[in-house]
């Protein structure tokens, strides 16, 4: 479970009403009593539902129903329901309505793509990249989870990643194994992995026994299943990654592989379930 703070709940909140609803203000509604009910139009997993239950709730409402985040629906299928005055079920409309969409969005887009690749290889993992909207790491980290997705790398202190760009510093990929074994700041906890962008790296890089992993950026499938069986021949324990590039028309082909994790950027460009909302008044 990722946790969500208060903080972004009232973030979320305040940004769709900074002051008041001046709208049912103006209509004199505000304290009638009614129901709201959130229905998927369309298949998918459910992701955001904790969020929309929390922003309810923090407005005062009372939430009667709601799906687990990571179920699966169908069109029609009820995903959450909350009595409150007009005044509560205005103000959570819309703040709850698109973060269900974009979060539902991108757990089925998640789970499409784990369930494809998983046909051709059930030892696969999927990971998704850090590539997020700044300060939207958690509701979609959420949102990966939920469609059985993995976050990739969420952020800079997690994991060790060395990338061309950090080899450019030290003299290149032939200065690695000195840079990494004179370090004053050994994480021996992590794993060290490395990112090569050529196929003839990737093959070099097979026999260093101070990395515990290769990220292949941007290979193509073939590339990445002559690297895996070579790699099998000389140094068996090492992950293989397969990043760049990769998206649903594609990844089951990097799943026959035989990568251990692929990783993706294509799950923030995912389409956001359409989710009906209707508001009734309850007499």
């Amino acid at each position: 479970m990722i946790y969500i703070s208060d903080n972004i709940i009232d973030a979320i909140i305040k940004e769709d009403m900074p002051y008041s609803d001046i709208t049912t203000e103006m209509l004199g509604i505000e304290h009638k009593k009614g129901k709201i009910f959130f229905y998927a139009r369309n298949k998918g997993v459910v992701s955001g539902v904790f969020v929309a239950v929390k922003i309810f709730e923090k407005l005062g409402g009372k939430v009667d129903f709601y799906l687990h985040d990571g179920e699966k629906v169908k069109e029609g299928d009820l995903i959450l329901a909350s009595s409150a005055t007009a005044g509560i079920l205005h103000a959570g409309w819309k703040a709850a309505l698109n973060s269900l969409e974009y979060l539902s969005g991108i757990s089925s887009l998640c789970n499409e793509m784990v369930e494809k690749s998983r046909k051709i290889n059930p030892n696969i993992m999927l990971a998704a990249t850090r590539k997020s909207m700044p300060l939207s790491r958690q509701l979609v980290t959420m949102a990966f989870q939920a469609g059985g997705v993995v976050p990739h790398r969420l952020g800079l202190s997690e994991t060790i990643l060395i990338f061309q760009q950090h080899l450019e510093f030290i003299g290149g990929l032939d200065n690695l194994e000195n840079a990494i074994k004179n370090s004053k700041h050994k994480a021996y906890e992590k794993k060290i992995i490395l990112e090569t962008e050529n196929y003839d790296d990737s093959i070099k890089a097979l026999k260093y026994d101070f990395i515990s992993g290769l990220q292949l950026d941007k290979l193509s499938h073939e590339e990445v299943s002559e690297i895996v069986a070579e790699k099998n021949k000389v140094n068996k324990s090492l992950i293989i990654i397969a990043a760049g590039g990769i998206n649903l028309s594609n990844v089951e082909y990097y799943a026959a592989s035989m990568a251990d994790v692929i990783v993706s950027s294509c799950f923030f460009h995912a389409p956001p379930m359409d989710i009906k909302a209707v508001i009734k008044e309850n007499n």
